[in-house]
């Protein structure tokens, strides 16, 4: 398969600190590519550092075979890139925008139109088409900001949160372009959506303080912890020496604990009742698990699961 992303120990420092780390990456054509981590993990700066919007201070990177550091025009104009932020020309409506990025990309006018009126009727933001962006809903003013980014038929398509904050119908409508669509683009996406990530994505990387962390399929990350099981157990009361008798069990690799409810990671040959033991008549549920994407990024950055 051929590969359309590559970059070779990406580091970006902004002052004396590292935002990038020796990030090294590579995305296969046609695939979706999920980027996950915490908030100042390096998510976004990596991205921008593909769409060449940021240069890095050390290392290499090639799109499409073009060299990251001397070829960044060409390379521009292969991208299609939609940042957290609404980026609009807010003297401009939102048709008079999309027609503005058009002809950047120096589309002919009569295609540039066709292309414009089926995204639109596609996004279902056909009504709100002449109005001006302060006069629209986040949500309408995120699919304008999709649209932009996929009206030149790009090769490579970047999206940092595109769907965050949106209501389902949204998310829904970005998501099933994003699958019909998918041998179109070579895509990168930030999201902070674990399930869509699970939904979305060939191949994950997990970011945390701008070094890569895990890198792999979903099959692939979970095989990381084939070993191991987690156990969802309810308590129906906590006393403060259960973290003592958690501490002290070898059965127990690791926990965390939210109220009255653990989450226990053990080894997978180890039965729950070995645990359960451990709280005599104070347990009110107790199921076993494999670990799911969320818990291997939890246990990789060891922070809460990300959520919209």
């Amino acid at each position: 398969m051929a590969v359309s992303i590559t970059l070779r120990n990406i580091i970006k420092k902004y002052g004396g600190k590292s935002a990038l780390n020796n990030v090294t990456l590579g995305v296969e054509k046609g695939h979706i590519h999920a980027i996950i981590g915490t908030t100042g993990s390096g998510k976004s700066t990596l991205l921008r550092v593909i769409a060449t919007l940021s240069e890095p201070s050390l290392g290499s990177g090639y799109i499409n075979g073009l060299n990251l550091g001397a070829r960044q025009n060409q390379i521009r104009h292969q991208i299609g890139y939609m940042s957290q932020d609404s980026r609009f020309e807010e003297s401009l409506t939102l048709m008079e925008n999309l027609t503005l990025q058009g002809k950047l990309h120096g589309i002919a006018q009569s295609d540039l139109l066709n292309r414009i009126s089926g995204f639109v009727t596609r996004f279902e933001v056909l009504d709100e088409l002449h109005s001006f962006p302060r006069e629209v809903s986040f949500g309408t003013r995120r699919k304008i900001e999709f649209i932009r980014a996929v009206l030149h038929n790009p090769t490579i398509l970047l999206l940092d949160e595109p769907t965050a904050s949106l209501d389902q119908n949204c998310k829904e409508l970005m998501e099933l372009f994003l699958r019909e669509q998918k041998s179109r683009f070579t895509t990168v996406f930030v999201s902070s959506n674990i399930e869509q990530v699970e939904r979305l994505a060939d191949r994950i990387s997990i970011l945390d303080d701008g070094r890569v962390v895990a890198d792999g399929t979903l099959k692939e990350l979970k095989e990381t912890d084939r070993e191991n099981r987690i156990l969802d157990l309810t308590l129906s009361e906590t006393h403060e020496r259960d973290f003592n008798i958690l501490d002290a069990s070898p059965q127990v690799n690791s926990y965390t604990v939210q109220g009255n409810r653990y989450e226990i990671v053990t080894e997978a040959d180890i039965p729950s009742e070995s645990i359960t033991a451990l709280f005599p008549e104070r347990v009110v549920e107790a199921v076993p698990r494999l670990p799911a994407l969320a818990d291997i990024f939890k246990r990789m950055i060891k922070v809460e699961a990300l959520h919209e």
